[in-house]
């Protein structure tokens, strides 16, 4: 129930952050050179906060962190979300990166309030459940076709929900899906593209 609360307070924080970068993607006012620096930044603010536990920020983050990154690295989700954005706007055309912010923002938030009420167990992961999944991907696929087709939307979301539900590891780290959700999603919009 405590999990349940947290995520009902840090994701309405996490549709508005998205948003927010969407807002300055599209009107030209972010670029990978200020999100690097945001990402370093948020890094070096990261180990600071963990080395002096400066009560007010801290006591902030605990109303948004979940508390094994508060202990190991807070701000952990907001670095992981400016290093998936970084990703896709070096890497990919404006519109397919303006639409995998958008499927990060509304796909996994949606998926994470939707879920714990659900019933039917992720195939690939029993702490997630398919309505929120199915919830994400319809959220996901809307806020999407701003920028993109129907069907890339559909089939990006389609699939950065799927894998969201997988926890996936890089020598046994688990990738943050802030990072998988936006590049999982701009390739796929970049590969039907491509071959069709």
């Amino acid at each position: 129930m405590e999990r349940i609360k947290l995520e009902i307070k840090r994701q309405p924080i996490h549709i508005l952050s998205g948003l927010l970068i969407i807002a300055l993607l599209y009107y030209d006012l972010l670029n990978p050179l200020i999100l690097s620096a945001l990402v370093v930044i948020s890094v070096i603010a990261s180990i600071l906060i963990k080395k002096t536990r400066p009560k007010v920020v801290y006591n902030l983050l605990r109303f948004v962190e979940r508390e094994e990154n508060l202990e190991h690295i807070p701000g952990k989700g907001l670095i992981a979300y400016l290093v998936g954005v970084l990703v896709v706007v070096t890497l990919f055309e404006k519109d397919i990166a303006l639409a995998s912010v958008m499927i990060l923002a509304l796909g996994d938030s949606i998926s994470r309030l939707v879920g714990p009420f659900g019933r039917i167990r992720h195939p690939f992961n029993n702490a997630k459940f398919i309505e929120g999944v199915i919830a994400g991907m319809i959220a996901a696929s809307l806020g999407a076709m701003l920028f993109v087709k129907p069907y890339e939307a559909i089939a990006a979301s389609f699939f950065a929900m799927l894998i969201e539900g997988i926890d996936l590891k890089v020598l046994r780290f688990k990738v943050d899906d802030n990072i998988t959700i936006p590049i999982i999603s701009a390739v796929v919009i970049w590969t039907l593209r491509y071959f069709i």
